[in-house]
Formats: structure tokens, sequence, C-alpha cells
């Protein structure tokens, strides 16, 4: 009975604070809508402000929603399968690296990346450059990043190094039974790989899939920055809304959309999560890695190059262009560290009070989101424990983890300041930071939950321990290094938010991430590196402590 109680009080905690914000927000826009269309009520409100919705905006924003999204998911299984399957098959040197790139979606901010893209391959970038040198004058190189494919580009080149871990990962421990067998039988090898291997991998590449598109779908600094031209997404659209046409109403509209289209996609990935699961149950040890022999070192190689070249150039031309300093009247173009000191030392020290600011803002989202975190796991756990009797309690706390992919980070960060006291911006931040985070450090603990045997704590209640002290002495013990992991993670994903306080439209304090984007709009690019350097090896170094956490646990 205890249980049971502890359960609902953590689900409508859970509840209040997941939809608290929707609801605040969808009452704005109704009221707000009310009082425009006069004393018209219910539903004849969004009947009457559906009419005056051109229908052709809509469409055109969805429909370049859905095929920037479809296109940079399909560029970036192509970029990832490759390299996949040579991580998977062969001992070659640079291939922790190549795994280690997984990293980057999740501890580079999307605007770090756009700032490496820029002073790579904008027109005063590196790549133009070395180009110049090899064919000409720079005048001839136009650019690609401002157009639709070069937000195609950007989008896959970010989360490329996802499909590379998760199929390398199946690929090691799929079992060869099948492809070894269809060999026997006289298959040619393309026959035999997709009969004995493919059918075990499609799942994973669908999961992959299927997080690849709802992170470009969602899409926001990115499509802002270099989408324009091409062409606006549903999220950019719920953002001009908002912040430049103060009509909720329509921002509502298009966020209803925008869910509706997400849930369907994650109704989708969790199908496909569900038959990964059902697989991976089924595959043996990892298997040996070959030494490369032949055309696999020619592919090995060229495959290294392209990554060196198209992915690890960008990053590295921040590192370039934050010890770059500019030339001037006095002196020319050298490198140095004025960049750092106007930053640390100049008008109003920007950087110090940024970095002060985003550890204490994330800190706090961080602390917030764990803690929401290691109840909703806490608490799925649980209701598996007790049985069919909790199986709602169970649907509805695996039902929430998604909403925060499902919903607009505009809508949640505009619900919340209107729920807050005096409207305050910083604590819409932390509380819709913390919504949008939660979900990953609730995954990462009750995957350790569940790897708990059971039987243990059983065992040690048979030998007299108590309830709590089988607790304390199994479970915590176990997870502990999994919370730690999760809570540097959900700082490392606060740190680096840059759409939620632009949304905002933050005046009062200035983040990291908003530091870095208004040096970026205003073509301050060395400066703006410099700080993107001090941003990324804070979320960077808070990655790498996660990384350790788990490798101990």
């Amino acid at each position: 009975m205890r249980a049971k109680i502890f359960l609902y009080l953590v689900l409508c905690i859970i509840l209040i604070f997941s939809l608290a914000p929707l609801i605040a927000f969808l009452h704005a826009a109704i009221v707000g809508l009310s009082e425009i269309e006069g004393n018209i009520g219910g539903i004849e409100i969004i009947l009457e402000f559906l009419k005056q919705i051109p229908g052709s905006t809509i469409a055109k924003s969805l429909w370049f929603t859905i095929r920037q999204s479809f296109a940079s998911t399909a560029l970036a299984i192509s970029l990832g399968l490759p390299g996949a399957w040579l991580a998977a098959r062969f001992r070659f040197p640079g291939r922790k690296t190549l795994l280690s790139l997984a990293a980057i979606p999740f501890c580079f901010p999307p605007i770090l990346i756009i700032l490496a893209f820029i002073c790579y391959y904008g027109k005063e970038g590196l790549l133009p450059t070395a180009l110049s040198l090899v064919f000409g004058s720079r005048g001839e190189y136009r650019g690609i990043l401002y157009s639709f494919w070069g937000l195609v580009i950007v989008h896959a080149f970010y989360n490329f190094p996802i499909v590379v871990h998760q199929i390398s990962a199946l690929l090691l421990r799929i079992p060869n039974t099948s492809f070894e067998a269809a060999r026997t039988l006289g298959a040619r090898k393309s026959k035999a790989f997709r009969t004995g291997i493919l059918p075990w991998i499609l799942p994973g590449i669908g999961q992959s899939a299927g997080l690849i598109f709802l992170y470009c779908f969602f899409s926001f600094t990115t499509v802002l920055v270099f989408g324009g031209r091409a062409g606006t997404t549903l999220e950019v659209e719920i953002y001009q809304a908002l912040r430049y046409r103060s009509n909720l109403a329509l921002a509502a509209v298009l966020s209803i959309i925008e869910s509706a289209c997400a849930l369907l996609g994650i109704w989708m990935l969790t199908r496909m999560q569900s038959k990964t699961r059902g697989t991976v149950r089924d595959f043996g040890a990892a298997h040996k890695l070959a030494k490369p022999k032949g055309k696999q070192w020619f592919l090995i190689v060229l495959y290294e190059i392209l990554i060196i070249v198209f992915f690890i150039g960008p990053l590295f031309s921040i590192v370039i262009e934050a010890f770059t300093v500019p030339a001037s009247l006095n002196s020319p173009e050298r490198f140095g560290v004025d960049n750092f000191k106007r930053l640390f030392t100049g008008f109003q020290a920007p950087l110090t009070g940024a970095i002060l600011s985003t550890l204490k803002l994330s800190g706090i989202a961080a602390l917030l989101a764990t803690s929401i975190g290691i109840l909703a796991s806490f608490s799925a756990f649980l209701a598996q424990r007790i049985g069919k009797k909790s199986m709602l309690i169970d649907l509805l706390m695996d039902l929430l983890q998604w909403l925060p992919m499902a919903v607009s980070p505009a809508v949640l960060a505009y619900g919340w300041l209107f729920i807050s006291a005096n409207h305050i911006a910083t604590y819409a931040l932390i509380a819709a930071q913390a919504l949008i985070a939660w979900p990953f450090v609730s995954r990462t603990v009750g995957a350790s939950l569940r790897a708990i045997d059971f039987r243990i704590h059983e065992a040690a209640k048979t030998l007299g321990a108590s309830p709590l002290r089988a607790f304390m002495t199994i479970e915590l013990r176990t997870i502990l290094p999994s919370v730690a992991a999760a809570a540097a993670f959900a700082f490392s994903i606060t740190a680096g938010d840059v759409n939620v306080p632009l949304m905002l439209g933050m005046s009062e304090i200035e983040t990291l991430p908003l530091l870095l984007y208004r040096l970026t709009a205003a073509y301050r690019f060395n400066e703006a590196c410099a700080a993107g350097l001090v941003l990324g090896l804070m979320t960077g170094i808070v990655f790498m402590l996660k990384e350790k956490a788990v490798d101990v646990a």
C-alpha cells in the first residue's frame, strides 16, 4: 500500500511539472484570442482563428521541416554506416577516436557546431582559403552553408556519429551463423549480407534514423542561422510568432501540428527500440577485430580522410580562430591570446559573467532534472516489481519521458514564464531546461536499475537485512555511478542550450551560449571562437567525467 501511495505521489509531481507549462501556454493563447475576437467563446474561438491562418504558410513550413529532416537523416545514415562497419570489423589507428565522436552531439552544443562550420566552410573560412591556394581566387567560392543543402550537411555531420556508435555496437555482436550458412550454400557476399546480417541491424538503423529525424525536426538554432534563405521550419515559425508577433494563438496551432508529427515519429521510434531489444538478447560475445588487408586499408584511409577534412576540420578551426588575433592598424594578423583577454578584461568582461551565469543556472537546472529523473526511474522500477497492478503507472512514466521530445521548447519556456512569479525569465529558463533534461536522467538511472539482479536483493532480505538496508547496500550502491553520470549529462545539456534562453529573449542575464550567439551574430568570429572554446571545454570535461563514472559502474 505504501509503495502504491509513493508511486501515485511521484506520478502526480511529474504530471504537474510536465503538463503545467503546456496548460499555462494554451490558457494564455485562448485568453488572448478571446480578447481579440470579442464575445465568441469555446471552440468557436479556435475555429474562427483557424480561418484566418493562411494554409499555405503552415503547409510550406511543415513541408520544409519534413524535407530537411528526411534529407539530413538520410545523409547522416549514409555517412555513419560505412564507419560503423569498419569500426565493427577491423582494428586500425583512429578507431577509438571514430567511436568517441559519438559524444559530439551530446557534449558539443549546436551553437558551437554552427560556429565551427562558419569558420571552416564560410567565404573567409579555412576550407575556401585552402581551395583558393589550389584552384585560384577565393572570390570563385560562393559557399554552401546558407542554403538547403548547407543546412542538411550541418545536420548530417553533427549527427552521423550516433549511427557509427549504435550500429557498430550491433555489428560487433551479431552472430555469424546465418551469414556463414549462406556463404556455404554458395551465396555471394552481397546476398549473404542481405540475408544474414541486414535483418539483425535494420531495427538499429531505424532507431538511429528515428532519433536523428527528431533532432533535425526540432532543430532551431541551426535552421535560424543557415535556413533563412531556403525556408523556415515549424520551430522557427513558432519562435517568430512569439518573439516578433506576440501571437500566442498562432504559436499554439503550429506547436500542435509539430507535436502531432513528433508523436508519430516517437511511436515509430519506440517500436524500433522494442525490436532492437529483442534482437540484442540473442547476440553473442563481441567478435575479434581483424587486421585490414589490401583494399580494406584503402577504404579505411579514404573514410578517415573524409571525416578529418569535413568533420574534424570544422572543430579544429575553432581552436585556430580562437588564437588568431585579427589585423589592426598597428599590427598584422598573428597568433595570441588577445581574444581571451578582451573577453575576460574588456568592456564589462562578458566572459566571466557568462561563465558564472552558466554554472549557476545550469547547475540548478541539472540538479532539478536529476532529482525528478531519479524519482521517475525509481517509481518505474518499483512499478515493475509490484507487477500488473501498476502497469498503468509504468506506462504513464514512459510516456512522460517522451513528452519533452514531442513539444516545442518555445512552448515549454513561455509556459513556465507565464507560471513564474512576476514572469521572471531566469525561473522559466531553469524550469524549462530541467523539463527537457530529466528524461535523459531517468533513462540512464532506469537502465542501471533494470540491470540489477532482483535475486540478490531477496537474498539480502533472507539473511536478515531490512528492505531499507537491502536497498542501501545493493540498489543504491549499484546505481550511484549512473546517478553521477546522469547529473553530469544533465549539466552538459543545460549548459550548452541556447534555444530556451534565445526564445525567452533574456536581457537581464547572459549565459555562455547566448554570448556565443551574440558574438557570432555581430561577426566577431575570433572572439566567438574563444568563448566557444571555453564552452566546449566546459561541456566536454563534464561529459568525460560522465563517461568515467559509467566505466566505474
